[in-house]
């Protein structure tokens, strides 16, 4: 879900995935497809929420594992030359 800065949803997306190995995993890719998203619908200053620390950590630290996440991780790391400002936050 997207919102503007007074907080009013201005887009959404969902897609069904079967299988994803564990939570992390299936928040990293939640992550990727939002940043798609956001950058299809040119957003240019986001701020990019979730409830996965571990993950959000990572993104903002440049932590690029060699596992499958790591791969994620550096997917959503590249994004960022698509938005003027984009922040990774944890809630």
């Amino acid at each position: 879900m997207v919102r503007d800065n007074e907080c009013v949803v201005v887009g959404a997306s969902s897609s069904q995935v079967f299988s994803l190995p564990d939570s992390e995993v299936a928040e990293a890719f939640t992550m990727r497809k939002g940043l798609k998203f956001a950058i299809d619908i040119s957003f240019l200053n986001l701020i990019a929420e979730s409830d996965a620390s571990n993950v959000v950590l990572a993104l903002n630290a440049h932590q690029q594992s060699s596992n499958y996440v790591g791969s994620i991780i550096r997917d959503c790391i590249s994004f960022k030359g698509s938005f003027r400002s984009l922040i990774f936050f944890a809630y």
